[in-house]
């Protein structure tokens, strides 16, 4: 029978066995480096912007020259010519003096505000007339005020986005340190799977998960490779983990989690080496069948073989297990706020994550439980997230918000 555990104690028992597993590192460009684990801290090597620069196209002065100015009595500036893109000024501002700049431009010494061009008058007689005063810093970008050198710009463990990628370049970054990706070994089971290039027969069935687990990998920054369809044979699946093992940091195995006669993968992972099987049930709906295993210091899953149980369980726990091995900083997945449609009433003693699709009438969504059994491929389709519904909850009530976290 199973000793089911909490999904709080799952996640504990994931972080405290492959938060410290040996991923390498590798280097990468950073074309390549998008979606990747960053393996150091990335510090900047230079302040940036490394010069005064305006963010308008107007007039850089100083301060002091323009205040009490307006439309009927502007300051009247000597104009001492203007700044081109690119280059930097060799002169500096006096008292009383004004140059041109344009939007990203540098500031010459001694200026400390602009003044945008719209608040300005030029009659071409050498002055600029300006009808707004400008406060000490007003539209410049001081040098360091976005990144100072020195400083630590993106931590390690984060999984870099493209707006990160363009701070590596303006870091001058042409190669970043990155985790290797986690190499993932799938192997399928069941006498009743086959592969999808089959016609299926009497009570057979394509093999769905291994493929659904191999994008959901290779979306997750995996390196997935999947290992065929095993027979319910011990010996079978016992040889095909093994050699998974060797050539993976984790191994999945779809199907023969429950206590069924047929199911061996309790029986494989206890047979490989210590410490052995370390969950077997989870106090969750769908997926309670669930195993976690470690053989050394690696990571073997039994999910469930149903579809949408597996699927479930993958988004849940195996991105979690995927993130502790790599040191992926724990990110909120995203969610959308949504009304429910109706009562759902809870499933006392399990949390649940419910399936859901989202409908959006007059500018406002709502939220649709996704009924079916376990077994049925199509809730995977039909559903765009799911809401996760705690332990002990009496359910949801219909009109209530909640946040539906999006897969």
């Amino acid at each position: 029978m199973f000793d089911v555990k909490s999904v709080n104690d799952t996640m504990q028992i994931i972080n405290s066995n492959f938060s410290d597993y040996p991923l390498e590192d590798e280097v990468v460009g950073i074309e390549e480096a998008i979606g990747r684990i960053a393996a150091v801290d990335l510090t900047a090597p230079e302040d940036i912007p490394g010069f005064d620069r305006s963010s308008v196209d107007g007039y850089a002065v100083i301060s002091s020259d323009t205040f009490g100015a307006s439309e009927s009595l502007p300051a009247q500036l000597e104009l001492i010519g203007e700044v081109k893109m690119g280059e930097k000024p060799l002169f500096f501002l006096k008292a009383g003096q004004s140059t041109y700049v344009p939007t990203g431009g540098q500031l010459p010494a001694n200026a400390d505000a602009m003044v945008m061009i719209e608040y300005t008058e030029n009659f071409d007689d050498g002055y600029i007339y300006i009808n707004k005063s400008s406060a000490p810093g007003n539209h410049v970008v001081f040098r360091g005020d976005d990144v100072k050198s020195g400083k630590a710009v993106i931590k390690a463990g984060t999984c870099l986005r493209p707006q990160d990628i363009g701070m590596m370049a303006a870091m001058g970054y042409t190669q970043v340190p990155v985790k290797r990706k986690i190499r993932v070994g799938i192997i399928s089971t069941g006498d009743e799977v086959i592969d999808i290039y089959q016609q299926p027969t009497g009570s057979q069935v394509r093999d769905i998960n291994s493929y659904a687990l191999y994008a959901a990998l290779i979306s997750n920054g995996a390196s997935p490779k999947r290992y065929g369809i095993i027979k319910d044979d011990y010996e079978s699946i016992k040889q095909t983990v093994e050699e998974a093992l060797i050539q993976s940091d984790v191994v999945i195995i779809s199907g023969g989690s429950s206590v069924g006669i047929k199911d061996q993968t309790y029986k494989v992972i206890n047979s490989l080496g210590l410490p052995g099987v370390l969950i077997h049930g989870i106090a969750v709906k769908p997926g309670k069948p669930t195993i976690l295993g470690k053989v050394g210091n690696k990571a073997v899953v039994g999910l469930p073989g149903h579809p949408a149980s597996a699927y479930a369980i993958f988004n849940v726990f195996v991105c979690h297990l995927l993130n502790a091995i790599s040191g992926k900083h724990q990110t909120l997945k995203p969610s959308i706020r949504a009304e429910m449609v109706c009562n759902y009433p809870s499933n006392n003693g399990r949390e649940e994550f419910l399936p859901v699709k989202l409908e959006e009438v007059d500018g406002k969504l709502y939220a649709y439980p996704v009924f079916g059994k376990s077994g049925l491929i199509s809730m995977l389709t039909s559903a765009i997230g799911y809401v996760h519904i705690s332990r002990g909850s009496e359910g949801i009530n219909k009109g209530a918000q909640i946040d539906v976290i999006l897969v």
